[in-house]
């Protein structure tokens, strides 16, 4: 609907006690959360799989945790150069970026009688100053609690302190585990004047969730308190003087190493000190744009393109509408170039977004079909965040790096990066797909996006693409 406008980590935690994995897609840089003694520890499951956007000084960076074990509650504790702009996102976020990447292809087959049973289809920004550091320095002891607010299921926290013993201690009071050997890490992040960001999740009970006249907060202390595991994702904005993902908390976590990273930058890039081969896919921004506006593109299988008929066009034309696979990526790359644009880190859309976020969460509703009517909602505020941003994606460049990070290279220092070009003969979805998150061979047939050229020259019949 938008199609002709485009527009870490240590984490400690909130999952109500469950016995299996967390269903949740996993990202981030996600650290044990504080347990019972009794409890076992809780672990990082599937790729870690984290958003950043970054441009004139602003920086997006989106996570979406999933663990397995048992835990009482799910938290995360993340440094930051300077104090972030939260909100929630959508939880199928990464699919929908994933999508831009590498689009959906509709399927034509032109002689239907021949199809293989197994393969029948289904009916410019403006310049930042440096960040500013704190101006007042903390006692050794203190921990300055900057701001608090309520984030649908999660409590929020951002906050200074002036050495690890007196953030331990803050953590102790709120029910976070402090992993032992961390104080060295953190120290080097209050030396560098960085503030941290405590995020606790509050998971009522049923019966306290449901909404009962006079009823105005949720009781999270109530027996009987469960959840599905399908944590809330979450996205930080904020200033910051260079590109950079603060991962050196996250050497204390248990669980799977690897790393996906989606990188939207002015050019192209790639990690310090992690070989090129990390790389695994580059897209221009001129592609950017088109996988955003453009319908779905379409896989003649068994005929040519030349052999695409008008009918086969008007047939597709709603299988081929893009927003309900990339309207999320749609919505949150163009709210982060606005940004850059207007030089704020929020949008009244998303201060829209956390009301309703608040008000659903106190009355205990939660799931994709209550953030349907959010976002329904909230879209038609945000019509404006397309205005000036195509022209700056066109020069930009999506980067995915797919790599093991090994805890010594982590546990070092920040991720920083450097500009770096794929090789053009590697840079094919047939070597990676971002949906499948692996190489697909080659594929047969031919592709066409929009309406192919030989259709478009037949003024007579008076359709235009």
């Amino acid at each position: 609907m938008y199609k002709s406008m485009l527009f870490a980590a240590t984490l400690v935690g909130i999952m109500m006690p469950t016995t299996g994995p967390a269903f949740a897609d996993p990202c981030g840089m996600v650290p044990p959360a504080w347990t019972n003694p009794s409890d076992t520890p809780i672990k990082r499951i599937g790729p870690q799989k984290t958003y950043v956007a970054y441009s004139d000084g602003i920086e997006t960076m989106v996570l979406r945790p999933g663990f397995s074990g048992k835990i009482e509650q799910f938290g995360m504790l993340i440094p930051f150069p300077s104090p972030p702009a939260i909100r929630k996102v959508p939880d199928d976020t990464f699919a929908h970026i994933q999508n831009v990447i590498d689009p959906p292809e509709i399927p034509l087959w032109i002689k239907p009688r021949f199809r293989p049973r197994g393969l029948r289809s289904k009916g410019g920004g403006a310049m930042l100053g440096a960040v500013a550091r704190k101006s007042v320095e903390l006692a050794e002891d203190e921990v300055k609690v900057i701001s608090r607010e309520a984030l649908g299921m999660y409590e929020v926290a951002v906050l200074e302190a002036g050495s690890a013993r007196a953030l331990k201690g803050w953590m102790d009071e709120q029910k976070f585990r402090y992993p032992e050997g961390m104080d060295d890490v953190t120290n080097d992040y209050v030396k560098d004047g960085w503030c941290f960001v405590a995020v606790k999740a509050k998971i009522g009970a049923k019966i306290s969730v449901k909404p009962q006249p006079g009823m105005r907060k949720i009781n999270s202390s109530s027996p009987g308190t469960g959840f599905d595991g399908a944590v809330q994702a979450m996205g930080f904005r904020f200033k910051s003087k260079k590109l950079v993902i603060p991962m050196r908390l996250s050497a204390f976590n248990p669980g799977e190493r690897r790393n996906i990273i989606y990188l939207l930058t002015n050019k192209p890039k790639r990690l310090r000190g992690l070989p090129k081969s990390s790389v695994v896919r580059q897209v221009s921004g001129k592609d950017l744009v088109r996988n955003l506006t453009e319908s779905l593109p379409v896989r003649v299988m068994d005929g040519t393109v030349r052999e695409v008929k008008k009918h086969h066009i008007e047939q597709l034309r709603a299988r081929r509408d893009s927003d309900p696979f990339l309207g999320i990526a749609r919505e949150v790359i163009a709210s982060d170039l606005r940004s850059v644009y207007d030089g704020k880190l929020i949008h009244e859309h998303e201060k829209l977004e956390k009301k309703l976020l608040n008000i659903s969460e106190e009355l205990g509703l939660r799931g994709k079909e209550i953030d349907k009517q959010h976002q329904r909602v909230v879209s038609e505020q945000s019509d404006k965040i397309y205005e000036n941003t195509i022209e700056m994606l066109k020069n930009m460049t999506m980067t995915v790096i797919d790599a093991d990070f090994p805890e010594e290279f982590v546990a070092d220092d920040n991720l920083y990066f450097k500009n770096y070009r794929m090789s053009a003969a590697q840079n094919k979805p047939e070597f990676y797909d971002a949906k499948t998150m692996a190489g697909i061979g080659k594929k047969r047939g031919e592709v066409f996006w929009g309406t192919p050229k030989h259709l478009l020259k037949r003024k007579k019949t008076g359709w235009s693409r």
